[in-house]
């Protein structure tokens, strides 16, 4: 695949998610529903945080995002072991519409780099690209569930 249909398909995505983040009421991102282990705005920040975490590094850029987000998100975080308030919905997704032209700006040409340390068994940062569009969709699957419990009943 050429590069610049990976990025294409890499904003394609996000533009989806955005756009879906959209239709749900503030009201419901912060209620964690029976079964699920987070809230949506906990997935909404894990989205952003995988990718700033890892895209920027791997092309010796500082992350893009607050250290606070970092801090809020990460794998096996929860949102009641939160210390201090979250950012807005709006802010995130401000920062998710941003995200994509900030990688593309940055990891342009580099897709083919071999990364300094295998991230989950990948090899270059083209890789980590992919694995970040399956692991967003599979957070936008697990955000649908729960608007769907939540608010379409």
């Amino acid at each position: 695949m050429r590069e610049g249909q990976l990025f294409e398909q890499m904003k394609l995505w996000r533009d989806w998610t955005v756009e879906f983040l959209r239709t749900i009421p503030e009201a419901y991102v912060d209620i964690i529903p029976e079964g699920h282990n987070n809230s949506i705005r906990w997935n909404a920040g894990h989205i952003l945080v995988g990718w700033d975490n890892t895209m920027f590094p791997a092309v010796n850029e500082q992350r893009k995002i607050p250290l606070s987000y970092h801090l809020l998100f990460p794998s096996g975080s929860n949102p009641g072991d939160w210390k201090e308030q979250p950012p807005s919905m709006n802010k995130l997704i401000n920062h998710l519409e941003e995200q994509p032209f900030r990688i593309e700006q940055a990891c342009s040409g580099h897709l083919n780099d071999p990364l300094k340390e295998s991230f989950l068994g990948m090899k270059t940062l083209g890789d980590m690209v992919v694995f970040h569009m399956n692991h967003e969709n599979l957070h936008m699957g697990v955000i649908k569930s729960m608007k769907q419990i939540l608010i379409d009943k």
